[in-house]
């Protein structure tokens, strides 16, 4: 367990959720349990929460708009199984569906990164996707790490469908990462039902080994579990939002207590509050902002009201920075300018843009590359001392100046560093300043 994920238990980011799995720690959750949106086609869902607020997002995927072409060359290099799963929904289903499958995959591939060797990732998806889901997954994962296709069958409410079968069920998708994994089937028994022959009637069996087990049957892989009706204290109003009962379940089967619980999709904090009543760490991601007030709300009223949840919860809205030194699995898109009118480009395309600002050159020591991809984007003032992402306070420095300035100095601070260190000289040619040099 790494530090990186021990800090950030009780944990929300308000931000995409792409930049937030890169900034966390390889092999540090033990269980992602998550309802990414379905491609339903939707253009905006929509529903009132309790406290009177609007909540609204979208379902609609177009792949010109959400999938950049870098994520696409990188994934058909190093990926090129999980491109043909792309590839096949574009043929078979359209431009949409692949849209959808890359945006996830960028993202199921980070989720694969943090898992821990002996961790589990449940998928919860409909009929929508589910069957091209499930090839991206087996590309990521792989076929034998697949465990089970689980159905939530929500039994409760009317059908109304004349055309077609009513559709009633959810589908979710059990992967490890590993042959080597937690799963606590005893801990899921399901209550036999008192009206069962078999149980009236099991002593007339001979043998004891017959006998049914006092704490229950063993689950099988249909949830048979109501979705939320109308007055349920847990309802908050999203339009999508899942039972607690659903997710428990997932929770107690696949970790233990004190382990590292995973929502990069948090929406209205379904996973974390389940995790939290059942004693998991937890860290939640969901880019509206309104998540933060729901899931201290949720807490309050759902775990512990006398605990301070405002001071407790944390709900920053800038990515975490590993602690690990490894690499994204997929080529990044930075953000450039503020959140609610940000743009989102790759970073080479950000660098080319710097490069014909500045010139080719470290905004830290001065020294000229041969090549642009040997300079990295870094913040000017960091966000640590509460820099932004427009553009101005964007600048490139070489691997020794971005690892000198770290996230506690401004270029400034960094280049009077520089000042004092030996193997540094003065070149007072560059723009006229005293800047520094190899």
């Amino acid at each position: 367990m790494t530090m990186n994920s021990i800090a950030y238990n009780r944990t929300l980011f308000l931000e995409d959720n792409l930049p937030v799995l890169r900034g966390l720690d390889s092999d540090s959750i033990d269980l992602i349990a998550t309802d990414p949106p379905f491609n339903k086609g939707v253009p905006a869902f929509t529903g009132t929460t309790k406290a009177g607020e609007n909540v609204e997002f979208k379902d609609v995927w177009n792949w010109n708009d959400d999938v950049h072409v870098d994520w696409t060359n990188a994934i058909l290099g190093k990926h090129p199984s999980l491109y043909a799963a792309i590839h096949a929904a574009n043929m078979t289903a359209g431009y949409d569906m692949g849209a959808f499958l890359c945006w996830m995959a960028v993202r199921v591939l980070e989720m694969h990164r943090v898992l821990k060797p002996t961790g589990s990732i449940y998928l919860h998806c409909d009929p929508t996707a589910s069957h091209y889901l499930k090839a991206m997954m087996d590309a990521i994962f792989g076929r034998k790490n697949f465990r089970n296709e689980v159905i939530w069958w929500y039994y409760n409410g009317s059908v109304t469908a004349r055309r077609f079968y009513g559709r009633k069920h959810d589908v979710l998708f059990f992967y490890t990462k590993s042959g080597e994994y937690v799963f606590n089937a005893d801990d899921i028994r399901i209550p036999y039902s008192p009206d069962s022959n078999w149980v009236k009637n099991w002593k007339s069996y001979p043998d004891a080994q017959y006998a049914p087990d006092e704490r229950g049957k063993l689950a099988h892989d249909v949830f048979s579990i109501p979705s939320i009706n109308n007055m349920a204290k847990e309802r908050t109003g999203y339009p999508t939002q899942k039972p607690l009962a659903l997710y428990k379940r997932i929770i107690k089967a696949s970790s233990n207590p004190g382990d590292i619980v995973l929502d990069p999709f948090a929406g209205c904090a379904t996973t974390c509050v389940a995790a939290e009543q059942l004693g998991r760490q937890w860290i939640g991601i969901d880019i509206r902002e309104e998540s933060g007030d729901v899931i201290r709300e949720r807490l309050e009223n759902e775990v512990n009201g006398s605990m301070a949840w405002d001071a407790i919860v944390r709900t920053p809205t800038t990515a975490p920075e590993r602690t690990d030194d490894g690499e994204p699995v997929a080529p990044e898109l930075a953000v450039v300018g503020r959140k609610r009118n940000a743009r989102r480009i790759s970073v080479s395309k950000l660098r080319g843009e710097l490069v014909e600002r500045d010139g080719l050159r470290c905004q830290g020591c001065g020294w000229v590359p041969n090549h642009a991809d040997y300079l990295q984007v870094d913040h000017n003032k960091p966000r640590s001392l509460k820099g932004t992402d427009e553009m101005d306070n964007l600048a490139l420095l070489c691997d020794p100046c971005n690892r000198k300035k770290s996230n506690k100095l401004t270029i400034h601070e960094l280049r009077q560093a520089r000042a004092s260190d030996a193997d540094w000289v003065m070149d007072e040619e560059w723009y006229g300043e005293v800047k520094w040099k190899r």
